[in-house]
C-alpha cells in the first residue's frame, strides 16, 4: 500500500508541475500574443502614449518603422499627459494592480521614453495638472498615513531629469485650474457655516491676488448642502470659469451634481446654472476661442445612458445637440479655426458588465461642425465601440480607440473617409461606472520630428 501511495503521490506531483509548466507556457503565450502590435506602417504626425495590461508604452508615429515601446514593467500606471511642448509625459505609476488601494507616485518620462524619472516621492492625490504653457505641473500629495491623509499642494518645473520646486504649501482650498497664461492658478474654496464657496486667483508664490464668492453661505444645519467648486474649466481668454458643484455628500454628488458657468470680468453677476451632470474634467471643456463650452449633462452614474452633449455660450445660453435615446461623451475640440467638436456617441444601454461584450454597442466617434447637424466620422460593428477621440488640430484625422471587449481594443485612425488600423492590444478598466477614466490614450499631434532637448 505504501508504495502504491507513493507511486501514486509522485504522478499526482508530476501532473501537478506538468500542468503548473503549461499553466505558465500558456499565460507567458497568451501576455506575449496580446503585446501591442504596430499594425498600420503609414506614418501619423503624432506621438501616442498608452496603456496595455497596466504597463505604459510610447509609439512614435511620426515613423512609419516605429515599433511600442515598453515603459513600466511593473504596477499599473494611468497617464496624466503630454507637457505643452510635447517634450515631456506625465504619468501616476502605483506599486500595485489595484489602483483604489495602493498608492501612486507621479512620474515624468522623455518623448522618445528616455530619462524617466519619479518626480514626488510622496502619494499624489487627485490628478496632477500640466500647466498650459510651461513645462510646470501643480498637484496634491498625502504628507499623512491613508487612515488620516494631510495633504500638500506643489508646483514643479521640469529641468532635465529633475524637477525644481515652485511652490510648496498646505493647501486651503479644494480644487484647482491653471489660468491661460500659466502664471496664475483659479482655486476653488469649500463652504463652511457662515462662509461661501469661492473661487480665487493665486500666483505661482501662492499669493492671492482676487476672491470671487459664488453663493451665498450655507445653511449647515440642513445637513446636505453645496460644498465647493470641482474639475473648473476656465476659458481660453480668461474671462469665464465652467465647474461642478460638488454636495458635502459623496454618494449624494456620484449621482449628479449642478453645472454652471460663472464671469471672472463680472464677478458682481451671479453664477449661471448650465444643468446637472456627473463630476468629470473630461466632460468640461470650452473651444479654443472661448466661445463655447462643451458639456455633458445626465443624472445618474452610470455613464452608458442618459448622458448628452450641451453647449452653452459665455452668456449661459445652452443648447442640445443630443439625440433622443441616444448617449454621448468624451468631447474634444480641434485646435485650429474654424473649430469642430468630435465626441462618442451610441445607443443608450442599462449599465452591465460583461467581459465579452463592449458596455455601448455600436458607439461611434461624431463630429459637430459649425452650425451643421453632428454626424458620424467612423464606422463599425455594433459588437465593436469607439472611444478616446483625439482630432489633429485641423480635425481631418482623428485618432480614436475601438473596443471588441469592455477592457480592449485598437488604436485607429480616420482620415478622409477611410479608417485604419495602427496598433493593437491597447488595454486599460472602464473606470466609474463606464465613463473610461482615465483615459487609456494621450495624444501630441504635430509634424516632423523635432530634435532631442
Amino acid at each position: 500500500m505504501r508504495k502504491k501511495w507513493s507511486g501514486w503521490m509522485w504522478a499526482v506531483t508530476i501532473a501537478a508541475a506538468l500542468a503548473a509548466s503549461a499553466g505558465q507556457v500558456q499565460a507567458q503565450e497568451q501576455q506575449r500574443t496580446q503585446q501591442p502590435l504596430r499594425v498600420g506602417k503609414e506614418a501619423v504626425p503624432a506621438k501616442i502614449a498608452f496603456t496595455n495590461q497596466g504597463h505604459l508604452w510610447l509609439l512614435d508615429g511620426r515613423d512609419s518603422g516605429a515599433l511600442p515601446k515598453q515603459l513600466t514593467t511593473d504596477g499599473v500606471s494611468e497617464i496624466v499627459g503630454w507637457s505643452a511642448d510635447g517634450k515631456w509625459l506625465l504619468y501616476v505609476k502605483h506599486s500595485g494592480e489595484d489602483t483604489y488601494a495602493t498608492p501612486g507616485y507621479l512620474w515624468a518620462v522623455r518623448e522618445n521614453g528616455t530619462g524617466a524619472f519619479q518626480v514626488d516621492d510622496r502619494p499624489v492625490m487627485d490628478q496632477p495638472k500640466w500647466s498650459p504653457v510651461a513645462r510646470q505641473v501643480a498637484y496634491f500629495v498625502n504628507t499623512g498615513s491613508v487612515d488620516n491623509p494631510k495633504q500638500l499642494f506643489l508646483v514643479k518645473e521640469l529641468q532635465d531629469s529633475q524637477a525644481k520646486e515652485v511652490l510648496s504649501t498646505a493647501p486651503d482650498f479644494v480644487d484647482f485650474s491653471w489660468m491661460p497664461d500659466g502664471k496664475q492658478l483659479l482655486v476653488s474654496t469649500a463652504a463652511e457655516r457662515n462662509r461661501a464657496m469661492a473661487l480665487s486667483l493665486r500666483d505661482l508664490s501662492g499669493k492671492q491676488a482676487a476672491s470671487y464668492p459664488i453663493a451665498a453661505p450655507p445653511n449647515v444645519d440642513e445637513g446636505i448642502y453645496a460644498w465647493a467648486p470641482r474639475a473648473m474649466a476656465v476659458s481660453p481668454d480668461g474671462a469665464h470659469v465652467g465647474y461642478y458643484v460638488q454636495y458635502n455628500s459623496g454618494s449624494l454628488s456620484a449621482d449628479g451634481v449642478p453645472i454652471q458657468l460663472f464671469d471672472l470680468s463680472h464677478p458682481k453677476k451671479k453664477s449661471t446654472e448650465l444643468g446637472t451632470g456627473l463630476i468629470n474634467p473630461d466632460w468640461l471643456t470650452w473651444s479654443p476661442d472661448g466661445k463655447k463650452l462643451a458639456f455633458i449633462e445626465g443624472t445618474d452614474r452610470m455613464a452608458t445612458s442618459g448622458k448628452h452633449l450641451k453647449l452653452a455660450d459665455p452668456s449661459g445660453k445652452v443648447i442640445s445637440i443630443s439625440q433622443p435615446d441616444m448617449v454621448d461623451g468624451a468631447p474634444a475640440w480641434t485646435r485650429s479655426a474654424p473649430y469642430s467638436l468630435f465626441f462618442t456617441r451610441g445607443k443608450g444601454t442599462e449599465y452591465h458588465y460583461d467581459p465579452k461584450k463592449v458596455m455601448v454597442p455600436g458607439q461611434r466617434i461624431w463630429q459637430q461642425a459649425g452650425d451643421a447637424a453632428a454626424k458620424p466620422v467612423t464606422q463599425g460593428s455594433e459588437s465593436t465601440a469607439d472611444y478616446f477621440p483625439h482630432p489633429s488640430p485641423a480635425g481631418d484625422e482623428v485618432l480614436f480607440v475601438r473596443l471588441d471587449t469592455p477592457e480592449r481594443g485598437s488604436l485607429f485612425l480616420s482620415a478622409q473617409g477611410k479608417e485604419s488600423e495602427v496598433l493593437r492590444h491597447v488595454t486599460g478598466e472602464i473606470g466609474f461606472y463606464a465613463n473610461y477614466t482615465p483615459q487609456w490614450i494621450s495624444v501630441y499631434w504635430e509634424g516632423k520630428p523635432q530634435p532631442q532637448p
